[in-house]
């Protein structure tokens, strides 16, 4: 596909030969993955394509029954997984999640920092003391930051490894009633540019994915809408907002393909600390990061958190 300069790439909505599943098939033979909020939505479909792709897959999430009817399905198409029962905002359980890894399937080479939630509520209506606005951060910056400093050190030590965290559009966009969870996901996306400057040196990789529009139970959880001020002006314009809206929406597998390719494919090692957006297909992003000086993304500062001036 051509990128034409004057014009953004098309919108894609499900996957696509490029990344399609089959192409990687085998290819991350031997390797470990941790993919955390695997028991429904985006996270199942990352598992599925991982284990498809010849990964020993650890799916986390607290729901147990959930996570072993994955399994179980990976199991039956020849694929090898593990459950594991977690919440991975808890206090110490990044390392617990990578020790029983470890102890069942070996050191860990790719890391899919999936979990996450939401909050939508105006900021002014929020409680005294935070808590919930806060718990984003924690499960969607904290987390992540801590399983990924928990793998680390085994992956510095081996020279390989591919950390990645499922971000969001809104991590650039400038929406009310969504503060904490555009700026978690802002946070961890620039997180991800920050520490491939660190790695400079290895070859372990570091990306944030964003997934496009995907229908998920993100939004149903609880405390993920603040049902006590529902009805607050800037709650009914923003629920009018998403009710009305036509905007494409992209499948979960979608962006479960586009992170076997980047773990699987040399080519996409070029696109390392980028914020990726899944709803554009990766060769012609690639093939302008491949020139000198990384092409428009070098010079314009593409797929990147960042604060235009004048």
């Amino acid at each position: 596909m051509a990128w034409n300069p004057a014009t953004a790439l098309p919108t894609v909505c499900e996957s696509y030969d490029a990344i399609a599943p089959a192409k990687y098939a085998g290819k991350l033979e031997g390797k470990v993955v941790i993919v955390t909020g695997s028991s429904a939505g985006i996270g199942r479909s990352i598992a599925k394509a991982f284990a498809a792709a010849g990964a020993s897959v650890a799916a986390v999430a607290r729901r147990e029954q959930d996570l072993l009817t994955l399994v179980e399905e990976i199991k039956a198409a020849n694929g090898k997984a593990v459950s594991i029962v977690a919440d991975v905002a808890a206090k110490g359980a990044a390392k617990q999640i990578v020790a029983q890894v470890e102890k069942e399937l070996g050191p860990v080479d790719i890391l899919v920092n999936n979990a996450g939630i939401s909050r939508i509520g105006p900021l002014a209506v929020e409680d005294d003391d935070l808590d919930i606005w806060w718990h984003v951060h924690e499960v969607n910056v904290r987390a992540p930051v801590s399983l990924i400093r928990a793998v680390l050190p085994s992956m510095i030590k081996r020279n390989t490894g591919v950390l990645m965290t499922t971000s969001s559009a809104v991590a650039t966009f400038s929406f009310p009633v969504m503060t904490a969870y555009s700026s978690s996901k802002a946070a961890i996306s620039k997180f991800h540019e920050s520490l491939s400057k660190e790695l400079e040196d290895t070859n372990i990789l570091s990306f944030a994915v964003h997934p496009g529009v995907v229908q998920t139970e993100i939004g149903s959880a609880g405390n993920a809408i603040n049902a006590e001020h529902v009805q607050h002006p800037l709650m009914q314009g923003f629920l009018q907002m998403i009710s009305t809206s036509d905007i494409k929406r992209q499948t979960p597998e979608l962006c479960a393909d586009t992170m076997v390719a980047l773990a699987a494919d040399p080519r996409y090692k070029v696109l390392t600390g980028r914020h990726l957006n899944a709803t554009q297909e990766l060769p012609p992003v690639a093939e302008e990061a491949e020139k000198e000086g990384n092409g428009r993304l070098g010079s314009e500062r593409l797929y990147l958190i960042t604060v235009p001036t004048l």
